[in-house]
């Protein structure tokens, strides 16, 4: 299946949904046709009953190089453009992070700008050692966008975010590992399958459960303590009542592997 924008390309195959960047040939640089497509391609994810893991990725040498300059730069009322790509895109964001099931990202040699976005928004990152990771938006004048500036005070604290952002620094494959903007760091030759092994393995996992947990943990950020502990009550009596709870149980106690069917 293509998305209307022709930009990523989405396929649903055995519980894994992989929408892929493609637009190659510009680095996956985001125009207003990627922000249709990505928008598209998520809604589609929302509404496929089959679904129970996400996967990212993007073809060709870069993940994506963020916003795409040179369309930009042929625009007279800049403001008014970056009003409607990046309204338009962190919908789409927004709408990611609360997905139901867990999200896969694979990402290989630049990844930058409002791209970044992406990587924020998932659960497990996988890297290619090859990756250069930079935020870029003040060499451009520009203050930034994708959510960056909510999570990397959380996922590196503050000094580390305002090194990053004001600096420009570029982080390397490991100096990303070691910041914890990327779970694990793989050869780029091994990158396809281990984000498809992992996915896989999600998708076979208690879709339910997983739901529930990445959701409050993301919640967690703005609540309370006793506001956590109530979310969390419901949440497990939530998981108490599907079929994949009581096969986790009896394969427990069974001593056996549990076979999970994502209800």
């Amino acid at each position: 299946m293509r998305s209307s924008a022709d930009r990523v390309t989405l396929e649903v195959d055995g519980g894994v949904a992989r929408l892929r960047l493609a637009r190659p040939d510009a680095h996956n640089a985001i125009d207003p046709a990627m922000v249709a497509g990505l928008g598209a391609a998520v809604a589609a994810v929302e509404e496929h009953p089959g679904v129970r893991c996400l996967l990212l990725s993007a073809a060709g040498r870069s993940f994506s190089a963020g916003g795409d300059l040179r369309h930009l730069a042929g625009i007279e009322l800049i403001p008014e453009e970056l009003e409607a790509m990046v309204g338009a895109y962190h919908v789409t964001l927004s709408r990611l992070a609360e997905l139901p099931v867990p999200v896969v990202c694979a990402v290989q040699g630049g990844a930058a700008g409002g791209a970044l976005g992406l990587l924020w928004c998932a659960d497990v990152v996988i890297a290619a050692a090859d990756l250069r990771l930079a935020s870029g938006f003040a060499k451009l004048g520009l203050s930034g966008d994708g959510g960056s500036t909510w999570h990397l005070p959380r996922l590196v604290g503050m000094r580390r975010a305002l090194e990053l952002t004001l600096e420009g620094r570029v982080l390397s494959a490991e100096e990303a590992l070691a910041w914890g903007l990327v779970g694990r760091v793989v050869p780029v030759e091994a990158l396809e399958a281990e984000a498809e092994a992992t996915a896989r393995r999600y998708a076979a996992g208690p879709t339910v459960a997983y739901g529930h947990i990445r959701r409050l943990l993301r919640t967690s950020w703005s609540a309370t303590f006793e506001e956590q502990l109530a979310a969390e009550r419901a949440a497990i009596v939530d998981c108490g009542g599907t079929a994949d709870a009581r096969e986790g149980i009896e394969a427990f106690a069974a001593r056996r592997a549990a076979r999970f069917e994502g209800r």
